[in-house]
Formats: C-alpha cells, structure tokens, sequence
C-alpha cells in the first residue's frame, strides 16, 4: 500500500472511530421521562459498541472491549461489563468453535466431505448435492460459517473446480462460480436449522430468552427450522443448477473422492473416537428435554472427553483467535444487551410506540411483512449477522411487543428474516470473504442471485414453514 493510499484508509478509519464514540455525548443529555436512569446511562455506550461494529474501524471484539473498558470506569460498572461472560449462551456458541477446531485438526470434517462426493458427486448437480449434505453434516458442530462452509468445504470443492479447469480467470461458469455462490446459500440453509450451527443464532436466542421470555432449547429450535429450511436446502442446489447452470456436468467423483481420502489417510482412531462424541452430543442435545441436560454442558462435556482423549490440545486452542475472539464479542453484546432489558429500555420504548402509534389499525400479518422487508433493507447496513441480530432483532421484538403480536411468531419470523436475509449482499456474513472473494463471481451477479434466492426462501418460509409452525402450535397469527 503506497502513502496516499495508507493516509486516506487511516483517514476513513479515524473518521469511522469518531463516529462510533459519538453516542457517548448522550452522556451530557438528562434520561427521557420514564426512563430508568441506570438504562439511560448504559445506552450511548450500547449504541457505540453497535455503532463501531457496523462501521468496523476495528474488530469486533475489539470494538466492544472498549465500550465494556469505557463502561466499567466511567460508571463503575464492572458487573454489567463482565455479566455476557457467565451466560451459557456465550460458552456454547464459545465451546461450539472449540470443538470445529477438532474436526479441522483431525480432518474429519474433509473426510465427510469426500465420502459426501463419492456418494453424489457423478454430476455436476450431484456435487452440489455433496455440498450440501456435507455442511449439514458438520453444522451442528461449527457455527462459524467461516470455518465450517468456507474452511472446510470450500477448499475442497475449490480444488475440484481448479482440477477440472474452471478457475476464476478462465472458464469460471465451468463449475467454480455454481459451487461459490450455492454454498452461501448452503451455509444459511444449514445456519439456520441447528441452533449451533451458526454463531449469531446465539444472540437471536439470548434476546428471545430476555425480551420475549422464551427459553429455547436445541431441539425446539431444529424442529422449528428444519423443515423450512431443509426444504431450501433441498431445492437449492437444483434451482442454482437452473438459473446459473455450469458448463461442466459431468464429474469423476469415484477418482477424485480416491484421490482426496488417500491423501488424509486411513481413518484413525481419533477420527473414529471424534465422530462418536460427535453422535453422543446431537442425542445430548436432541434429549435435553427428557434428560435434563443443558446445550452448554454437553458442549463442555465434549471439550472435556476431548482434551482426555488427546483429540484437542489446549495448546491449539490456546492460539485459535476466533475461540477468543468469539468471547470477548458474544460475551460483550450479550451482556449489554441483557443489562439493557433488564434496565427495563425496551420495556420503554415500547410503551412509547404504544403512545405514538396506533397499531390496532394493522393486521399482525401485515405488521410481519412490513417488519421482515424493513429488516431486510437493513441487511445492507451490515458485515456481520451478529451484530444485525444485536441491532435490528430488539427494534423489532420491540415493535411487536408493543403491537401485541405473538412471541414465538416474532420469533420464527424475524429470524428467518435475519439468517436468510443475509444472502442479499456478498458481506453479510463471515464466509462470504471465502466464497465470494474466490473471484468466480462478480458482485453485481452475486447480489441479484442472493435477492432470488432471499424471495424464495421467504416465500418457501411462508408457504411451508408457516403451516408447519401452526400444526406445530408455535404460529398463531393466522
């Protein structure tokens, strides 16, 4: 980077920064009537941390040490400050990336991926189908999109798409550009549908616990989303066939599977070990109800039997900055969130939208649809899904309490809003920077197959998932 360039970035970065500390002049301005005072003094800092996420002059964890640092010194709030670091939710998405770094370690997650393409892998399609099956194979277990679609599967299928002569420079439309942009629906299909198989499903979970007394377990949570979402998972990779069809249609997946399993290896004895712990915890989740285990623990518990085994080293662990960078950001929005609704802000600002708007004269079906688009639009504000759950998703539950609709509604609806909205835009979550910076496909391209597919989910989410939710007895605005 030459010296013009470094200035202006350094420019654009110090500009961003001030803006992020502005909500701190709040400070200065006396609460609105009715306000708790605690909530008052707690937002401009909320609002900052949100603020610099946004603009990412900094990393989010970064970002969100420094309001919880500014905090704790300038209203000796500590405790609020550290509060996200005790949650159970803050050390099961935590635990979650823990244990992804096993399946990287041991390769067992490239394994499946091979056995995956071995199966279907024939055809072009069949790879796509490969894919797909393969990231719902691991999503339970790696909720970073960036790790588990964009470290684990990507590469993969990138290599086949290089072997066979589709490279981002020549022939990309061969099949490189099919496999880039229909794993990125793959991953939020998958995201999704286990509540550990995307990071920011956390946040969305933590504030439906705290804003709409919800308490969601991990199995009510799959059942919710499986249906819907598998179905998008199902037609995806035929619909992208369709709309953006590959030249190349026929593969050698026996030869290229061979090829790919002989260079890992034979199966080991951790591999084998990993892979029964890893059906141990899917029945621990899938029991929590009837065992009384918790999600978090079965995470720990995992960790524990892998540490014993010497399937994880802390070693590893201890250099792996995505685990720590994942606590100091989750544990850190989690925390200003819960202290916020505890302070009683959203409480507030619902009474005052109560006060100003009179949403009697809306249908709940009309209030969802308005609702989902708002935060759709909203969707090209962000760079990361965690903090769009942190910023839109309590305006949103906020604006639902207020006009009365239905708590697992505001749920189902404004999640699906979340994950499957960020298909609207190539930076909407961490592996877009993988699939879409690969170069297959050109931004204007990639943003017009996201708005397709972000319309056919939400119309596959009405029509299928709607239903299902009402047979299930969580849907009631219909």
């Amino acid at each position: 980077m030459d010296e013009t360039k470094k200035e202006v970035f350094d420019t654009k970065r110090i500009i961003k920064l001030i803006i992020g500390f502005l909500p701190l002049l709040l400070l200065f301005v006396d609460p609105p009537e009715g306000m708790d005072p605690k909530a008052w003094g707690l937002f401009p800092f909320y609002a900052g941390a949100i603020l610099m996420v946004m603009l990412q002059p900094v990393g989010e964890a970064t970002a969100l040490l420094i309001f919880l640092g500014l905090y704790a010194v300038i209203k000796n709030g500590q405790a609020v400050s550290l509060s996200g670091f005790s949650l159970a939710m803050t050390w099961l998405v935590v635990g979650a990336y823990v244990i992804a770094q096993a399946f990287a370690d041991t390769n067992l997650g490239r394994r499946i991926s091979f056995w995956m393409i071995r199966i279907f892998g024939r055809t072009t399609l069949g790879l796509g189908y490969a894919a797909a099956f393969a990231d719902f194979i691991i999503a339970p277990v790696t909720p970073s999109n960036a790790a588990r679609t964009g470290g684990i599967i990507w590469p993969i299928f990138q290599q086949i798409s290089v072997s066979l002569g589709s490279t981002p420079d020549k022939n990309p439309r061969g099949i490189g550009a099919y496999l880039a942009v229909l794993l990125y629906v793959i991953t939020m299909c998958t995201g999704i549908t286990f509540l550990t198989g995307y990071a920011a499903n956390t946040v969305a979970w933590s504030l439906a616990d705290q804003m709409l007394d919800l308490h969601i377990s991990w199995l009510q949570w799959t059942t919710a989303f499986i249906v819907p979402a598998g179905v998008v998972l199902l037609i995806a990779p035929y619909v992208m066939y369709k709309i953006y069809k590959p030249t190349i249609t026929k593969v050698d997946n026996i030869r290229i599977a061979k090829e790919g399993l002989d260079a890992i290896g034979p199966m080991t004895g951790k591999e084998k070990l990993l892979l029964g712990l890893f059906v141990l915890a899917i029945i621990g989740w899938a029991t929590s109800s009837y065992t009384g285990l918790n999600s978090t623990g079965v995470v720990l518990g995992f960790i524990a039997l892998c540490l014993m085994t010497g399937i994880l080293k802390w070693q590893n662990i201890a250099k792996n900055g995505k685990v720590w960078g994942t606590l100091m950001w989750y544990g850190g929005i989690l925390g200003l969130a819960g202290a916020m609704n505890k302070f009683g802000f959203f409480k507030w600002m619902a009474a005052q939208l109560q006060l100003m708007v009179d949403f009697s004269q809306f249908s709940h079906i009309t209030l969802f649809i308005i609702l989902v688009f708002a935060g759709s639009a909203c969707r090209y504000l962000f760079v990361s899904c965690g903090a769009y759950m942190a910023s839109v998703l309590p305006v949103q539950f906020t604006i639902g309490l207020a006009a009365g609709l239905p708590k697992w509604d505001m749920f189902l609806m404004f999640l699906m809003c979340g994950v499957m909205g960020a298909l609207l835009t190539h930076y909407a979550n961490a592996a877009g920077p993988a699939l879409y910076g690969s170069g297959y496909v050109s931004v204007q391209r990639w943003c017009a197959i996201g708005l397709f597919f972000t319309l056919l989910s939400y119309v596959i989410f009405a029509i299928i998932g709607v239903p299902y939710w009402v047979a299930l007895g969580l849907f009631t605005s219909l």
